[in-house]
């Protein structure tokens, strides 16, 4: 999860403005292709991870209905294809694309509520199916603790959307588990980690945090059986594919997901998860 200097948020905020002026254009030809292939277009920045993700499950559960659908690649996605490579079947490139493949656009919720836009099962299938083989399980008394920071907090305008009092909800998400032993902390912000989040742990628990690597971290998480999430999708879809392959696994993440409409609470949840109120 690397952190998005300034310049960085920029370009992405640029190419974004430029490809909903680009799609401003072609939803009019959209309407007459009436290919049996059905493309879910991307922007070119903006999304990340967690977001093609709900894009690729989209596509699978769709496909498996009978109605074929990929989603348009897109900068960055590459090494998650490599680390995954069942997702290449859900993926197309650009120059790939047909005239006559029918386009699909979301550019409000990318098909992330849990129990509208997709079902435990058709979740838990897609994991099965796509994703839980490139998944090293790790011990299973460790704790993964996975704290987004980054641009949240280092960006005023971002911290006013996704801010929320990670120390208090932390506390109370270490609380959950009757043994704390071992720890392992996943976050692109190690030394606010080493500062914040081992005070909260008694003084006997063993600390480790990984180094920033976005596949390699997600591997961290997603193999545990004991999660520890923040208010980010990199983490969701990591409590997604631990549920889908460890049936014991204890899943801890914030009610609160942003500010970004009237209501804060993520609708991405699974509602077996401990999800913790408050904090925001």
């Amino acid at each position: 999860m690397p952190r998005t200097t300034p310049s960085t948020f920029m370009e992405r905020a640029f190419a974004h403005a430029r490809w909903r002026v680009r799609r401003a254009f072609t939803v009019a030809v959209d309407r007459v292709r009436r290919g049996d292939r059905t493309v879910i277009r991307t922007p070119p920045a903006g999304l990340r991870f967690g977001n093609w993700m709900y894009l690729w499950l989209d596509a699978h559960q769709k496909s498996a209905a009978g109605h074929p659908t990929v989603v348009l690649a897109a900068p960055g996605m590459q090494p998650w294809l490599e680390a995954f490579p069942r997702l290449r079947a859900l993926t197309v490139a650009h120059e790939e694309m047909r005239f006559h493949d029918r386009r699909e656009w979301n550019d409000r919720d990318w098909r992330q509520v849990y129990g509208t836009d997709f079902t435990r099962e058709s979740l838990q299938r897609f994991v099965r199916e796509c994703i839980a083989d490139g998944i090293p399980e790790g011990p299973a008394e460790r704790i993964v603790i996975n704290v987004r920071r980054g641009d949240y907090y280092a960006r005023p305008e971002l911290r006013e959307l996704y801010g929320f009092d990670q120390v208090g909800y932390l506390r109370a998400a270490l609380a959950e588990f009757e043994s704390v032993d071992d720890v392992l902390v996943v976050s692109d912000d190690a030394d606010w980690c080493r500062a914040n989040v081992a005070p909260l742990a008694p003084a006997t628990a063993r600390f480790e945090y990984a180094e920033p690597d976005p596949v390699g971290n997600f591997l961290s998480v997603a193999g545990a059986r004991r999660i520890i999430g923040t208010n980010s999708t990199f983490t969701y879809w990591a409590g997604y594919v631990a549920d889908a392959i460890r049936p014991d696994a204890e899943i801890v993440m914030p009610l609160f997901h942003s500010r970004l409409e009237d209501h804060t609470d993520a609708h991405q949840l699974d509602p077996r998860w401990t999800a913790l109120p408050g904090f925001h």
